[in-house]
């Protein structure tokens, strides 16, 4: 028979999750603070077009083109790295 005084232990998985939730939380509240920081329009040049956008959207752009250059600059460089190890050898 269980004891109703006994309180149920917590799984260490609780812990993980819980951290990562106030990680989130604070990660959600500093995006937030920088949109409302760089909301205002900027004039935009790139190359020949130009345009007016918010300073967010041109921010954020720059991020994801820099994460997808980070992203694939490894694996296209360990690609080349591996063809050229099995060039050699034949």
């Amino acid at each position: 028979m269980s004891d109703p005084t006994r309180v149920p232990s917590r799984n260490q998985g609780d812990d993980g999750i819980q951290w990562k939730r106030w990680a989130l939380g604070i990660l959600a509240a500093l995006l937030l603070i920088v949109i409302l920081q760089n909301s205002q329009t900027v004039e935009f040049k790139l190359l020949f077009i130009s345009t007016d956008a918010p300073l967010i959207l041109i921010l954020a752009g720059a991020a994801v083109v820099g994460a997808i250059i980070g992203y694939t600059a490894p694996i296209l460089r360990r690609h080349r790295h591996n063809t050229r190890r099995e060039y050699g050898k034949e």
